[in-house]
């Protein structure tokens, strides 16, 4: 994906000393809005060269299913969005991304010890990345969707604001574990 591609060359910036280094680099309310990327494609440009390397004869079905709903739209343009992101704040610290973090691309699993999990499933657009990107396309991903099915604003805001939430706290849990339980 052309964005991917763009910051995955460039590669991530160094990771802050700590967590209150990181905060300062990019404190939540840099977040609260996206200034406009200038030399963005736009999307039917983008569209059509995502469907480079797709099967000629699929692409029309691809492209049809995208043209459905925002939300559709979002499911098969996760290198646009990553255009979009490339200029939004991070903290520098970059993780293997999924790259298409959306509300789809998640599902129930057995764990090796046997407890059912959520988590997910479609890596086909991972890359080394800044985590925020995944976050906030899986927020984004949830107010979409909600929309689609006729949630209020307030329920779709609050759903993306709920996920942030949980995987803030997520985080400070998996950090406190060992690497193998985590």
């Amino acid at each position: 994906m052309p964005g991917f591609a763009r910051r995955a060359a460039a590669g991530p910036e160094p990771p802050p000393r700590s967590g209150v280094g990181a905060a300062r680099a990019g404190p939540r309310s840099s977040h609260a809005r996206q200034d406009p990327v200038v030399d963005r494609p736009d999307a039917v440009r983008a569209v059509e060269e995502s469907n480079f390397g797709r099967v000629p004869e699929l692409t029309p079905i691809r492209v049809g299913r995208m043209a459905a709903s925002p939300f559709a739209f979002l499911r098969g343009s996760a290198g646009l969005m990553a255009q979009d992101l490339v200029g939004t704040p991070v903290t520098g610290i970059a993780a293997q991304i999924c790259g298409d973090a959306h509300a789809a691309n998640f599902g129930l699993y057995g764990d090796a010890r046997g407890r059912l999990v959520m988590d997910l499933n479609d890596f086909d657009e991972t890359v080394v990345g800044p985590w925020e990107w995944d976050l906030k396309r899986l927020a984004t991903s949830l107010v979409l969707a909600g929309r689609e099915v006729g949630a209020s604003e307030e329920v779709c805001r609050a759903a993306a604001f709920d996920a942030v939430g949980a995987y803030r706290r997520t985080m400070r849990l998996l950090a406190r574990l060992p690497a193998a339980d985590a």
